[in-house]
């Protein structure tokens, strides 16, 4: 059997309108391991929540960005107060409230 890999909480709601800025700040190379988004949508991010387009860009990572680790693991970026990353592959459960992997 092998080990499936569980959601990172990646940003505590406690950061508030600054998680998509942190977001993209927590990241050495950000243009390197997220995917799926433009590098100008990331500059809106970094710019802070005053930065035209702040929350259209985040809503473009929520549903578009895919984020590599280091060891080529990838993940969905969800946000329901705190930001969370969502391995692939993994799918929301209405029973569970959560992501589950598929069986």
């Amino acid at each position: 059997m092998t080990h499936k890999l569980e959601p990172v909480l990646w940003l505590s709601d406690a950061r508030g309108v600054y998680i998509p800025r942190d977001f993209v700040g927590r990241f050495n190379e950000p243009e390197r391991l997220i995917s799926g988004v433009e590098p100008d949508t990331l500059d809106i991010l970094r710019a802070g929540p005053e930065a035209t387009d702040y929350w259209e860009a985040w809503c473009e990572v929520c549903d578009r960005a895919i984020v590599t680790d280091l060891k080529g693991n990838r993940y969905r970026v969800y946000q329901d107060g705190d930001c969370w990353l969502i391995p692939e592959g993994m799918e929301w459960s209405d029973e569970k409230d959560w992501f589950v992997w598929p069986d």
